[in-house]
C-alpha cells in the first residue's frame, strides 16, 4: 500500500474512533464512495433509533450479487423543545383550568430547561 493511500485510509479510521458523524464527508477526504440511492446494482436499507439527544442512522447497502455490503453510520443533535411554545400551552391550560395538562407541560419545561 502506498503512502498516499495509508494516510487517506487513517483519516477514515480516525475519523471513526473520534465520532462526530458520518466519517465519509468529503471533509475527511474519504476514499470511499457509496453507491447512489437510484443504483439499479445495490439494494439499501436505513435504519434509525434515537437516544435522549441524538438520532442515530445506519443506512446499509448490499449489491444485488451478495458480494459486498457497505455500512455507513451517521448521527445528528436532536433539536432542542421549543421552551416559549410549552410555556405558552401552560398559560392556554391553566386559563382554560385543565390542570393535568398543564401539569404535564410544567414537567416538560422542566426537562427542557435542565
Amino acid at each position: 500500500m502506498d503512502k498516499k493511500n495509508n494516510n487517506k485510509n487513517m483519516k477514515d479510521l480516525f475519523a471513526l474512533l473520534l465520532g462526530g458523524g458520518d466519517m465519509f464527508t468529503q471533509s475527511y477526504g474519504s476514499s470511499m464512495d457509496f453507491p447512489k440511492d437510484d443504483d439499479p446494482n445495490w439494494s439499501k436499507t436505513v435504519e434509525t433509533s434515537e437516544t435522549k439527544s441524538h438520532i442515530i442512522k445506519k443506512e446499509v447497502w448490499i449489491s444485488k450479487d451478495g458480494g459486498c455490503r457497505m455500512e455507513k453510520f451517521s448521527t445528528e443533535i436532536k433539536r432542542r423543545v421549543d421552551v416559549g411554545r410549552l410555556k405558552r400551552q401552560l398559560k392556554q391550560a391553566i386559563d382554560a383550568e385543565d390542570y393535568e395538562k398543564a401539569a404535564e407541560l410544567r414537567d416538560k419545561i422542566k426537562d427542557a430547561e435542565k
